[in-house]
């Protein structure tokens, strides 16, 4: 149970995002509701691709305990940035470094990724699925093991691709698939993946439904957050319908960006 945020666009508009970030992951009413307490205090962790480099950063600290390096990371947002961040609110596997999201894979493939995730997964589904031994990740996270199956079983980084094996993990959502990847191949080539999905029963549960929900902001750049963003932030949101997907070619060179919206 998690706070998130993708950001794709000029960076100094993203940092009002982060500050909305720290406030959200403070004090979630949404949360609150669910009787889980108001804070995601279990870690954070932050992927920004900036001027042809990659800064990966966790923490087991919370972000709003550890502001310097939110500063830090302020400061980095210059000219066009991608910006993955995760807040975590430990539902599976154990509060610990190694469980705090982005997660970072390569694969045999010619392409490495970073993901993070906010929901619950069926660990011994994607175990089965993944024909993983379950000993060896019985520490690890079920959003662990989900990069782990996609670091095993995605072929490349096209749409179809992608969309593919995200499709195989919805059956094993215990309540939400809210993810985002952030993809680089062999040839340069850089592409986002957004999930927006959650179970049926939840969205005729008000209280579940209005903190798995997402937004996006599509006003100067292209952003994805959790739904308590809108609790601290005056700009112009809009609801992401469930069961949405957004793959997203990225030429950072050009500074540019093309979003396209799909049916998960």
């Amino acid at each position: 149970m998690c706070r998130i945020l993708f950001a794709v666009g000029e960076g100094e508009k993203v940092k009002s995002l982060v500050d909305t970030l720290v406030k959200a992951s403070e004090n979630d009413p949404y949360k609150a509701k669910r009787k889980w307490g108001e804070k995601h205090k279990d870690g954070w962790g932050y992927l920004l691709l900036v001027n042809n480099s990659v800064v990966h950063y966790k923490s087991e600290k919370p972000i709003f305990g550890d502001l310097g390096e939110v500063e830090k990371l302020k400061e980095r947002l210059e000219e066009f940035v991608v910006l993955l961040a995760h807040t975590r609110a430990a539902s599976q596997g154990e509060v610990r470094l190694f469980n705090v999201h982005p997660y970072h894979f390569s694969t045999e493939r010619g392409f490495e990724f970073w993901i993070f995730h906010n929901g619950d997964l069926n660990k011994e589904k994607l175990v089965e699925l993944g024909k993983f031994n379950g000993e060896v990740l019985k520490n690890a996270s079920d959003s662990y093991t989900m990069g782990v199956y996609l670091s095993r079983k995605l072929e490349g980084i096209e749409k179809e691709q992608i969309l593919r094996r995200f499709r195989e993990l919805k059956g094993t959502v215990n309540s939400a698939l809210n993810t985002a990847s952030l993809f680089i191949d062999a040839n340069g080539k850089v592409r986002g993946f957004i999930t927006a999905y959650m179970k049926d029963d939840l969205l005729k549960h008000e209280t579940e439904y209005n903190y798995y929900r997402l937004l996006k902001l599509k006003k100067d750049l292209f952003a994805v957050v959790s739904s308590t963003f809108e609790l601290y932030s005056d700009l112009p949101f809009e609801h992401v319908e469930n069961g949405t997907a957004f793959y997203i070619k990225i030429e950072p060179k050009e500074m540019k960006f093309e979003v396209e919206e799909i049916k998960l």
